[in-house]
């Protein structure tokens, strides 16, 4: 008994608290924005120090348990880290353990059991393009390359094709390894209202590197000021993460117990569906579970032009 009451208190306390891991990736991208005093010099130094003292013994970055099928996160959170390393000429032995991971991994690059991260196959290979232009020599064949360019390049080839409004979105959000693909103007139509692009930090920092936008420099050091050194893969995710904990627990048929922490979560999802929040109306998913949770919950709530709109743009 005293178990399940535990159990419970912990589930109430997330409620309260969501806890974000740090993301090696959007570290490195943001460890790579040049102070505005100097061009030689970090802007955030202490993300630039938290990559130094995070490699893992294997040499690559990122999550320290990591399933084996996550290779490919790893390649591209390991390189990503190195570019920052790089571009501050910095941690050189690193480096090389990095590369030497690289190496030794490529092969999961055709490996169909791998995961493959949102966007792999634009990001990687314009990092690898980062990489030339640093003068940066990665251990990687002409086959390996003439391979990560052709995949490049039939992903680009299938959302030109096709020139939706997600598929601008989705491209506009991998916009810090486009290079020179990247219409930074329009990019930041995306921006908004916190600053930060897609709520990414990576995204944002490359178009505070590019543009020098205030309010993407106001939005990663709000970032760090909250997450110290090391910032997470996303933010804010306090919205959705709720609404998944309170779909699991419906689910699980224990809601009962939490029913003052659902109903905290529902009425602050419904003052913001009314009052056209882009935390919710800007993402598709968001949106959906928000419609779905508010309606099996009894809230007075259609779609309307906001859910029709958000799938109109998805």
């Amino acid at each position: 008994m005293q178990s399940v009451e535990r159990s419970k208190e912990s589930i109430k306390k997330m409620f309260d608290k969501i806890e974000l891991s740090v993301s090696s990736y959007d570290t490195a991208w943001v460890a790579m924005v040049p102070s505005p005093d100097s061009p030689h010099a970090p802007l955030f130094p202490g993300c630039l120090k938290w990559l130094l003292d995070n490699q893992l013994d294997d040499g690559s970055w990122g999550l320290l348990h990591r399933n084996p099928s996550l290779t490919k996160d790893a390649l591209s959170t390991t390189l990503a880290s190195i570019l920052a390393l790089t571009r501050w000429s910095v941690g050189e032995g690193q480096v090389k353990k990095g590369l030497h991971f690289i190496e030794s991994n490529f092969g999961s690059i055709n490996d169909m059991k791998q995961r493959s991260p949102v966007g792999f196959d634009i990001i990687f290979p314009g990092m690898v393009e980062y990489a030339r232009d640093m003068d940066l020599v990665l251990p990687l064949t002409s086959s390996d390359l003439d391979t990560i360019f052709c995949y490049r390049d039939l992903e680009l080839e299938r959302c030109y094709r096709s020139n939706s409004n997600g598929n601008k979105a989705y491209l506009a959000s991998l916009s810090e390894a486009m290079g020179g693909l990247s219409d930074w103007k329009t990019i930041m139509n995306y921006q908004r209202k916190n600053g930060s692009l897609f709520n990414s930090p990576s995204t944002t920092a490359a178009a505070l590197i590019h543009l020098h936008d205030t309010n993407c420099l106001h939005y990663l050091q709000m970032l760090l000021m909250k997450y110290g050194d090391g910032v997470p893969t996303i933010y804010p995710l306090d919205v959705y993460t709720h609404l998944q904990m309170v779909d699991s627990l419906q689910k699980m048929g224990i809601d009962r117990y939490f029913n003052n922490e659902i109903n905290r979560v529902l009425d602050e999802t419904y003052r913001q569906w009314f009052q056209g929040d882009e935390v919710i109306i800007l993402d598709l998913t968001t949106c959906a579970l928000s419609f779905r949770l508010l309606r099996t919950s009894g809230y007075d709530i259609s779609p309307g032009i906001k859910l029709i709109k958000t799938f109109r743009v998805q």
